[in-house]
């Protein structure tokens, strides 16, 4: 869907105004989440030792949890636009970590929100009020994932401080987005619903991670992760140049976490 707009400054701030309390309600939500669960863990570690309590069998004999915070570079490349963009995102994730300490090699996985975000200046071409003159305009690329990451963890054996992880990412766009501004008009693309676009993105993925310090008995974790996408976010778009292809992101995050 296509909005041309003779106002482009009132409706920009609205739309700026749309996007900007989103960003704070999720990170006031990511926030709570993670207080939340250090509050839980203060309750647990201020128990009395008392009677042993009775050890119940479960599927795992260690499970570590580690919510954390996500700054990204996003890289986004195709012909689907006249330029490629580059932008910063936020995010958010609990990580559920299955290896041992002193284990060489073990199981981790991820749930995961990430914000992927670029601009491209005169990235992109919209017609001016509804003239068939195209005129340059600034494109603004917004893509939400919901995520689901499998690792497999690789550390060396005793007490270490660093390990490196080696995996795939699975998402779910919940929001795909194009805002193009231009000279005397704004055009919003939403690609949701749009033949182009692919709501599943699949990517290999591999980071490192070291501890930094302890706090109150938990590890403050610091990772670096990085990937490669193997689906498109859209297919065979027609550009304003008439050449039709790909829209791609490619994603570098920092994570920083405290281990519970």
């Amino acid at each position: 869907m296509v909005t041309l707009s003779s106002k482009p400054r009132l409706f920009v701030g609205t739309w700026r105004e749309q996007r900007d309390s989103f960003n704070k309600t999720m990170k006031r939500t990511l926030a709570c989440t993670i207080l939340s669960l250090l509050a839980a863990s203060g309750a647990f570690a201020q128990q009395g030792t008392g009677v042993p309590p009775r050890k119940v069998p479960m599927l795992v004999d260690t499970m570590t949890i580690m919510p954390y915070l996500t700054g990204s570079l996003n890289l986004f490349s195709g012909q689907a636009f006249l330029a490629n963009a580059t932008g910063s995102g936020f995010g958010g994730g609990l990580s559920f970590d299955l290896t041992k300490q002193g284990q060489k090699a073990g199981l981790m996985f991820d749930f995961a929100f990430q914000d992927m975000y670029g601009i491209a200046q005169n990235g992109n071409s919209i017609r001016i009020s509804n003239d068939s003159i195209l005129g340059s305009a600034d494109a603004y690329h917004y893509w939400y994932y919901v995520l689901f990451e499998p690792f497999l963890k690789l550390q060396t054996s005793g007490r270490q401080k660093g390990y490196f992880i080696i995996g795939a990412s699975m998402g779910f766009a919940v929001f795909a987005e194009t805002v193009s501004i231009g000279e005397g008009a704004t055009q919003i693309q939403k690609w949701g619903d749009t033949p182009y676009s692919s709501r599943f993105r699949f990517d290999l993925r591999a980071g490192v991670g070291v501890e930094l310090a302890k706090i109150h008995g938990h590890e403050l974790i610091l990772e670096a992760r990085a990937g490669y996408p193997l689906t498109n976010e859209l297919s065979n778009l027609e550009n304003a140049g008439g050449v039709a292809g790909n829209w791609k992101i490619v994603t570098i995050q920092g994570n920083l976490g405290l281990r519970l």
